[in-house]
């Protein structure tokens, strides 16, 4: 039988420039799919998952994905990833900002 877990990563949290989620250990899993949902966001954002063997040193793993003002959710994928897991948002601007949740669903 498998093992499942969800985390929110970010609550309705609004940035206005570059931002790196709270680190979160995945090791343990074989699967990983980020939901990020935007609110009252007007500009287009790129997310970069990254991963990590430690929760300190950060890697940049596959393309970033792009969300447009008119998405207000999104999936990212992951498969082969080491022990933790953050995703890089930018694209948001003091003029521009985001509010983002982010949902982390983890199975193994």
């Amino acid at each position: 039988m498998l093992t499942s877990a969800t985390a929110i990563i970010e609550r309705r949290l609004p940035i206005t420039g570059k931002h790196t989620t709270h680190p979160y250990e995945a090791g343990w899993a074989s699967e990983a799919v980020f939901f990020i949902q935007t609110e009252h966001t007007q500009s287009t954002l790129s997310i970069q998952p990254q991963i990590s063997p430690d929760g300190i040193h950060w890697t940049d793993i596959d393309a970033p994905v792009s969300m447009t003002p008119e998405q207000s959710i999104a999936a990212l994928r992951l498969t082969i990833f080491g022990g933790w897991l953050r995703l890089s948002v930018e694209g948001a601007t003091p003029e521009l900002p985001a509010t983002l949740l982010i949902h982390l669903a983890l199975k193994g």
